[in-house]
């Protein structure tokens, strides 16, 4: 079997990690001290191969990973964030929008994208 048929993500994927706080009575924050999303995402698309997030039920991160999976992370950013709102209830909502936007703001700028794209 070769290297490659090994791997779980392709060569053309990338991984970027978006950090937010969170209250501080969050059972994630005295987990983790902070929130972060790990995104593992096509490097040219940004399309949203796979992620994972800092939280403590296996449920929620299913939950969660539902908001970004198959979706681009520019093109998607406001049916992204519009979802989160409509479609999430707990405590961590903000920290979702706020890491997402991180990961996006390093996805721009390994694009080399400049900063007045960007917002």
């Amino acid at each position: 079997m070769s290297h490659s048929a090994d791997k779980q993500f392709p060569d053309d994927t990338i991984l970027i990690i978006g950090n937010a706080q969170t209250t501080v009575d969050n059972p994630i924050n005295h987990q983790y001290n902070g929130f972060f999303i790990t995104f593992v995402v096509k490097q040219k698309t940004g399309a949203v191969v796979d992620c994972g997030a800092s939280v403590i039920l296996p449920l929620t991160g299913s939950f969660i990973r539902n908001f970004f999976i198959g979706r681009c992370l520019i093109e998607d950013e406001q049916a992204i964030v519009a979802e989160v709102n409509a479609r999430y209830y707990g405590s961590s909502r903000k920290a979702i929008i706020v890491a997402y936007k991180d990961a996006l703001k390093k996805y721009r700028e390994i694009r080399g994208e400049s900063k007045a794209k960007a917002g």
